[in-house]
């Protein structure tokens, strides 16, 4: 069976040092990865950590980076919420503590509370454990309400990003893969070039003519 012939560089017009560009890199890139073990709250857990390092070369040929996508903001939010109920379920039984005392006062057990600026100690507990629990009702539904606006907002900024990601950064980068994996690469010239055409890309301009299949760099 004949092996196919490598395409000839269009600036030496030689093919014996003609490569592909993605098989290139990976012979100047190695990847490898590391088992670890980390404590947390009394826990071990193991973690497998990635990791990769290049060569010169492989560095100068690496492919287009992909962009990352927005991130969803009810994660942020859920985050939020999640802290401000558990600060409430410590302040909760502190604003409770004064219906719990009048209660008992009510309930003729042996509580006794002395008076406060000339009035009954349990109806002023009464009044100050109802006026903070009003109160916190109150911040609970304005904090309700403001936080459903922002989150629309922010929602809908999401969308506008994510959209803005898939139907352009995202083709983008798809485009600038497609066009890296038909590259060769001359080790002669450090040059590369698409199969049939006479233009050859620099290696030092090879993230721009990814980036612009359109770039010219001779």
């Amino acid at each position: 069976m004949l092996t196919p012939a490598l395409p000839t560089c269009p600036r030496c017009k030689q093919t014996d040092q003609v490569q592909k560009v993605s098989s290139l890199y990976g012979l100047n890139t190695k990847e490898w990865y590391e088992t670890n073990m980390r404590e947390q709250d009394g826990h071990y857990y193991h973690t497998r950590d990635r990791h990769e390092a290049h060569t010169e070369l492989g560095l100068k040929l690496k492919p287009p980076e992909k962009p990352v996508s927005p991130s969803h903001p009810g994660v942020w939010y859920g985050i939020g919420v999640g802290f401000v109920l558990l600060l409430l379920s410590g302040l909760c039984p502190l604003l409770i503590v004064p219906e719990l005392i009048v209660a008992g006062v009510l309930s003729e057990s042996r509580v006794e509370i002395p008076d406060i600026a000339g009035h009954p100690g349990w109806a002023v507990l009464a009044v100050v454990g109802l006026i903070l629990l009003l109160l916190l009702l109150v911040a609970l539904v304005v904090g309700g309400i403001l936080l459903k606006r922002r989150y629309e907002r922010s929602l809908a900024g999401y969308k506008k990003k994510k959209s803005q990601y898939d139907q352009e950064e995202l083709l983008r980068w798809k485009d600038a893969m497609q066009r890296w994996n038909q590259l060769y690469f001359c080790l002669r010239d450090e040059t590369a070039f698409l199969t049939g055409e006479e233009k050859f890309i620099r290696l030092e301009e090879l993230p721009k003519f990814l980036a612009d299949p359109y770039y010219r760099s001779w």
